[in-house]
């Protein structure tokens, strides 16, 4: 049986009707009536959580798994304000996150009645589309409610993805729950996007006046299809390709950029200065290579925008190209180039090559590598922000990993409720690596019913922020520790093993080798978290000694070269 209520059916049929079948329903009793209609229906796969600011993370983990929109649903007032850090995340990472909101009568907003606060376009900056629905008394309104559904749900992909929120006003009474079957319901379909490229642009041509070609690969899905189009580039243009482990794609020999970058003198800068680079993707997480890029004397930047916006990162855009990203690399790689030298790859592929994996002392550093080498085939990886995201890409992990992270606000809050999310959806050998604020932050993303034995939370604990400490400038402040860093003693034993955690501990080297076997065993009868006690200041300490090493190695190897003897 189902709510009574017209426009929580009309709802229910359409999400039914548009595949979108995965709910995240957090408790209360305004949204009840579409609780129990998701809930009953066994075309919905339902998940409970409890936090709506955990639960809009927990979606987002789920539409990485499935591939496919999903919807979150809660009840009135400051529950639905506690999804924006989640809808945010999902406007700028594109993903198709479905906001239901349930909410009071319009009559009641600003009246003093409990759980009341203007919903009606409350995250309009950061949706791609937004509805308020009416509660469709009459034919006119129900034809008028279908629409809008209609038009929110397909708001979730045009052109690009993203997040898209419904507002449903619910009078008393809720509790109704009499109506055997959902209505039919009329479905507006939409035409799949199709993007030519105009010949008169003549990219291609441009693309050929030049020898020094780049381009640069934001955050994007696994399985995004143009590994092998950019490898058609590398060969065929002798494009460098610069990607992050964030954006999918197998780094080849650059893998190694923001180091390389670092150790680079003023005049090997300008020898690895490109003259056209083209971008696609979403965020860039070396703030070296933005830096690089918008201080270079580059002739022309072209950015890959299905939707047409203007995004200028670099500072140095000349071209939004409207296409997708495999439609204008497949152009690309079907032209002849004019000129096949490689001499501005090989110049890149040696300034890599000269830069070695770190080889630091016991730190959150080492604890990283130590796990990203043990990394399984096929595991799935989420990097928390901050550091944890950083110190990463200092490390190889296995082309069949998958990588994902919360790169699109870079907020500290749901990389925890995320990676949950994730795991209870995927199936597959999941890995978080952590830091300890971000960790403590999401606490409530170890609380609730999916105690998947498929995760494993690698939490560094330095007793703080890390990353102030590492800081120009702000490593000097006198109360980095007390308010900056925000140090602090906690530790997740007694919250790991309470919500049914395997949970480890490494506070040197040996420990933590002889546990990462356990750590990283696909078989496991239950999740594990591992956490490993480092010093805020030994970390500093191991990263600044590491990147130092780097570029004295690289100017050993200069010298060494240039002495004919």
């Amino acid at each position: 049986m189902y709510s009574e209520k017209r426009n929580v059916l009309q709802l229910v049929a359409l999400l039914k009707a548009h595949g979108v079948t995965h709910i995240v329903l957090c408790p209360g009793s305004r949204n009840a009536p579409l609780i129990h209609s998701f809930a009953t229906d066994k075309a919905f796969t339902c998940y409970r959580i409890v936090d709506e600011r955990s639960a809009g993370f927990f979606a987002l983990g789920v539409i990485q798994a499935v591939h496919q929109p999903v919807a979150v649903c809660c009840t009135s007032g400051t529950a639905a304000l506690n999804l924006g850090p989640a809808v945010a995340e999902a406007y700028y990472q594109q993903l198709p996150l479905l906001v239901i909101t349930a909410d009071r009568p319009a009559a009641w907003i600003g009246q003093m009645d409990g759980q009341t606060i203007p919903q009606t376009n409350m995250f309009r900056e950061i949706t791609r589309y937004s509805v308020n629905l009416p509660q469709m008394q009459t034919e006119e309104e129900e034809w008028y409610g279908n629409r809008l559904i209609n038009e929110a749900i397909l708001g979730l992909d045009n052109p690009v993805k993203g997040p898209a929120h419904i507002n449903i006003p619910l009078s008393e009474p809720l509790f109704g729950f009499h109506t055997p079957a959902l209505p039919p319901v009329r479905v507006i379909r939409q035409s799949a996007q199709r993007y030519l490229i105009d010949s008169e642009d003549r990219y291609d041509e441009r693309f050929a006046g030049y020898s020094k070609r780049m381009i640069i690969v934001g955050q994007l899905p696994p399985d995004n299809g143009l590994a092998g189009l950019l490898d058609a580039l590398r060969e065929k243009w002798g494009v460098v390709v610069l990607a992050e482990q964030v954006s999918n794609i197998p780094a080849a020999d650059t893998g190694t950029f923001d180091v390389a970058l670092y150790s680079a003198s003023e005049k090997e800068k300008e020898e690895l200065t490109p003259e056209v680079v083209v971008t696609l993707g979403g965020h860039i997480v070396s703030k070296r290579l933005k830096q690089f890029i918008r201080s270079a004397d580059i002739r022309e930047h072209w950015h890959i925008s299905p939707s047409g916006e203007v995004t200028d990162t670099f500072q140095r855009v000349t071209d939004i190209i409207r296409s997708d990203p495999e439609t204008f690399l497949k152009y690309l790689a079907e032209r002849s180039p004019v000129s096949e030298t490689k001499d501005f790859q090989e110049r890149w592929r040696k300034a890599c090559a000269a830069v070695a994996e770190p080889d630091v002392a016991f730190s959150d550093l080492y604890a990283i590598g130590a796990c990203l080498r043990k990394l399984p085939e096929n595991a799935s990886l989420q990097l928390a922000n901050s550091n944890s995201v950083r110190l990463a890409q200092l490390f190889a992990v296995p082309p069949s990993a998958q990588v994902f992270s919360n790169r699109g606000t870079n907020g500290i809050e749901g990389s925890l409720s995320t990676a949950v999310g994730y795991a209870a959806a995927s199936g597959r050998l999941t890995f978080l690596v952590i830091g300890d604020l971000s960790f403590f932050y999401d606490l409530n993303g170890l609380w609730n019913p999916y105690k998947n034995r498929n995760l494993r939370i690698l939490l560094n604990n330095n007793g703080g922020g890390e990353i102030f400490h590492i800081l120009p400038g702000l490593n000097k402040s006198e109360v980095l520790n007390e308010y900056i860093s925000a140090t602090h003693a906690t530790e997740a034993k007694a919250w790991a093993e309470q919500q049914g955690y395997r949970y480890l501990s490494a506070r040197n080297a040996e420990e933590l080798h002889r546990h990462l076997p356990a750590f990283t065993e696909a078989s496991g009868k239950e999740p594990v978290l591992l956490e490993v006690f480092t010093s805020m200041e030994k970390n500093a300490e191991q990263i600044r000694a590491y990147y130092h090493q780097q570029k004295k190695n690289k100017y050993n190897h200069d010298n060494k070269r240039m002495d004919p003897h």
